[in-house]
């Protein structure tokens, strides 16, 4: 594929469908976003060339200078002729359901695609598609000024432009609690939980290690001009696969019934700050702790398998049901 080529196709992701428009210059700059580097009479040139070769009835506002370019929303009838029932359906229950777990930047790319779905679902008077519109339970959705879906949006956005961004974040320090603020905090991931989602990132450059920050956790959020970074042999999946990253919200109070036979016992290798043990029965004895969640207590529960139950908190109880006391 030539540059002239990836570059018009990159820009038709850009351009926004009517009533929304962009100048050339905003253009320019989003191209610079996904990494291509042109002059902006390049990209005038580009926009007049698609415009007249009548791609999706790519257009203009002269009426006002600089002018902004759209796509006319007639211009995607014919992707809505050829659109299957069963995709037009799949993209209405989406945008029902789970639209926010996206960043406003790609919702705002993809809104054109729901509105021709739910024209595709309407034309078909298909009986089963609208049962099934119906049946399905739709969310609610939140006001679009609340500051948290706010904050939401602009930690998303961060990780899809590969921007730092900086905002307060709760810690717990000497049980108190506390908002630290962070000028550049650099977003690797995102984990979807039960409990809501946590941002995967690292806070400094002087800090290597992976954070797990819960949203509930972060506020403020103002995206910055730096580009984020990865660290040397990161790899997300193994990272949340071997829970290799640390919450920054202080210790946690750690309550577990150990075997009283137990070596851990003997040799007193209990983690954590002054833990305080009381005898539970004949076989078993209940430890209090509190400890930092890193990844070597997470290794000291999995190694004490067998011999340990979890009994607070509750998050670590729901991750290690197995690990039982004898």
């Amino acid at each position: 594929m030539s540059k002239k080529l990836l570059r018009q196709l990159t820009l038709a992701r850009c351009i926004p469908h009517r009533p929304y428009k962009l100048t050339a210059s905003q253009l320019q700059v989003k191209l610079e976003e996904e990494g291509i580097h042109v002059s902006l009479r390049t990209v005038q040139r580009d926009l007049e060339e698609m415009s007249g070769m009548g791609l999706f009835d790519l257009t203009s506002d002269e009426r006002s200078k600089p002018h902004g370019w759209c796509f006319e929303r007639h211009g995607l009838n014919d992707f809505a002729n050829i659109m299957p029932l069963s995709l037009a359906v799949a993209l209405k229950t989406w945008s029902d359901q789970a639209s926010q777990l996206l960043p406003a930047s790609v919702l705002t790319e993809l809104n054109p695609l729901v509105d021709k779905a739910s024209q595709v679902i309407r034309d078909s008077q298909s009986e089963l598609a609208e049962r099934w519109l119906e049946s399905v339970h739709q969310s609610p959705r939140p006001f679009a000024g609340n500051p948290e879906i706010r904050r939401s949006t602009l930690i998303r956005d961060a990780l899809w432009r590969g921007r730092k961004f900086s905002a307060e974040i709760q810690r717990v320090i000497k049980e108190r609690t506390v908002w630290l603020c962070y000028d550049r905090i650099n977003p690797l991931g995102i984990l979807n939980q039960a409990d809501g989602p946590t941002l995967l990132c690292t806070l400094s450059e002087l800090d290597p290690k992976v954070y797990g920050i819960p949203f509930d956790h972060i506020k403020d959020v103002e995206l910055t001009n730096f580009s984020a970074t990865q660290p040397k042999d990161f790899n997300i999946q193994r990272l949340i696969r071997e829970q290799s990253y640390q919450g920054v919200s202080g210790p946690i109070r750690f309550v577990g019934r150990i075997d009283a036979n137990s070596a851990t016992l003997a040799d007193g290798q209990i983690p954590g700050h002054n833990p305080r043990m009381t005898r539970y029965d004949k076989r078993s004895v209940v430890v209090e702790t509190e400890v930092q969640d890193t990844p070597e207590f997470r290794n000291w529960l999995n190694n004490m398998e067998g011999n340990l139950e979890v009994l607070a908190p509750e998050s670590l109880r729901k991750a290690y049901p197995t690990t039982r006391a004898n």
